[in-house]
């Protein structure tokens, strides 16, 4: 069964085995997490270049196949590689080593899965099927993007600078948390006005 955790990526080092097209998204998801990624394979799509390019002190593109070396000091490895026998070496190197692992084509080789994700700036909503139904998961991500739209980063950050202000006052516990729930009810523009 599966924990759910959010992970603090920015600036660790984390390793991705594979240059196809699920390697890709999985890169572009961690880089934008902030962490600094290694790509190992021995060819990559053309997408990769283009990363290595807009992240380029994040992202380094290393032509070559699978090498114990490589996972040395990481604190997490994606192995995306078309190959199920060096993706199974890559998650048992991880395991002798306590490194978590996600392995894209077998869950049970898995140390941990990555949700569909819905992010409005600090905002982020998950869905799992704990891998059962990756398409369910979609699905429900897809409704919850029409349900929650960009506005909510604004939305979020107005919740967040009233919160500050409230938690500042002298008003008891029990008057802020009322306050803070209340305005769960305004709309962004109230909420700017409340400002």
């Amino acid at each position: 069964m599966y924990y759910p955790i959010m992970i603090e990526l920015d600036h660790k080092k984390v390793v991705v085995f594979g240059g196809g097209r699920v390697a890709y998204r999985k890169c572009k998801a961690i880089l934008k997490c902030g962490a600094k990624v290694s790509i190992i394979s021995k060819e990559f799509i053309e997408d990769f270049y283009l990363l290595e390019k807009k992240y380029s002190d994040f992202c380094i593109l290393i032509k070559d196949k699978y090498q114990q070396e490589y996972i040395h000091d990481c604190y997490l490895v994606v192995a995306a590689t078309s190959s199920n026998q060096t993706n199974q070496e890559i998650s048992q190197c991880c395991k002798q080593r306590k490194i978590l692992c996600n392995v894209v084509n077998s869950l049970e080789k898995c140390d941990y899965i990555v949700p569909s994700m819905v992010r409005r700036g600090d905002l982020l909503i998950s869905v799992s099927t704990s891998g059962k139904s990756p398409f369910l998961s979609q699905k429900i991500k897809k409704e919850l993007e029409k349900k929650y739209p960009q506005e909510y980063e604004e939305y979020l950050n107005f919740l967040g600078q009233i919160r500050n202000k409230v938690l500042q006052t002298n008003k008891t516990q029990e008057e802020k948390r009322k306050i803070l729930k209340e305005i769960l009810n305004f709309s962004l523009e109230e909420l700017k006005e409340w400002m």
